[in-house]
């Protein structure tokens, strides 16, 4: 058991190392911050990008339908 433990925590130090690696090497563009009104970005989420949002929604439904599913207690 102590040697699962061992590779978790490699593992979970590589991992960080790569997101936090990719957060410091990526050149982020400046500018100013859009002043966008809810109105518009939903304008924009559902008319430009509706087949995306669609099928993120049903990835998260599915999601959601299968950790109650694990959560729930095991009758015998």
């Amino acid at each position: 058991m102590n040697k699962r433990k061992v590779v978790i925590g490699v593992t979970a130090l590589l991992f960080l190392g790569v997101v936090v690696g990719s957060l410091l090497m990526t050149e982020w563009p400046a500018g100013e911050l859009a002043d966008t009104d809810n109105v518009e970005l939903g304008l924009t989420l559902f008319n430009d990008y509706g087949i995306a949002v669609l099928m993120v929604s049903f990835v998260l439904f599915v999601a959601l339908l299968g950790g109650v599913f694990i959560a729930q207690e095991e009758e015998r």
